[in-house]
């Protein structure tokens, strides 16, 4: 996963502060009264940017990704994308749901809050539980304005399944819990 441009700035703004604060200003010095050598503050951005991501980092990335994803689709009513983030019975579901919203001349504009948590990562799949909150809402899908009222602020809770092809992580299910 590429860094970052702000984070690696800040690094490196930080090894610029931490270089130029080094006590009584010149050249930081060994025990033994020596200069001693200052890294570069581009050499330790990129040695502390380059770290790799835990696999649940980059399982809760391609779920967001997900999401991006799919509410472009709703909002567009375009399925050609859907194919990146989801596979199996969920983009099944996700092309049934833009076809019904074209036929219905409606399209969403997708407002969530997630909040989602790694449950289980074994082999290629994994399980990842998000309660968020739902403020999503009709709209018409040439003008872009909201149709009817807009959303209620529901909390939402569901379970997804994710499985990985290669490097790429995609959502294969999704359960919703039912109060």
């Amino acid at each position: 996963m590429p860094a970052r441009p702000e984070f690696l700035a800040a690094l490196a703004l930080i090894a610029l502060l931490l270089a130029a604060c080094n006590g009584e200003g010149g050249e930081p010095t060994t025990p033994a009264g020596e200069p001693s050598p200052t890294p570069s503050p581009a050499v330790t951005a990129t040695a502390e940017a380059t770290q790799t991501p835990t696999v649940e980092e980059v399982v809760i990335e391609a779920y967001l990704r997900y999401w991006e994803v799919y509410g472009e689709g709703v909002f567009d009513l375009d399925t050609s994308r859907l194919g990146e983030v989801m596979t199996g019975s969920r983009l099944e579901r996700a092309v049934d749901e833009i076809e019904s919203l074209r036929q219905d001349g409606r399209a969403v504009k997708i407002v969530v809050e997630n909040r989602p948590v790694v449950v289980q990562v074994k082999g290629d799949q994994a399980v990842v539980f998000d309660e968020y909150e739902n403020q999503s809402y009709l709209i018409d899908p040439e003008t872009k304005e909201p149709i009817g009222d807009p959303g209620t602020g529901e909390v939402i809770r569901d379970t997804v399944t994710l499985t990985r092809s290669g490097q790429t992580w995609k959502v294969l299910d999704s359960v919703r819990e039912v109060d």
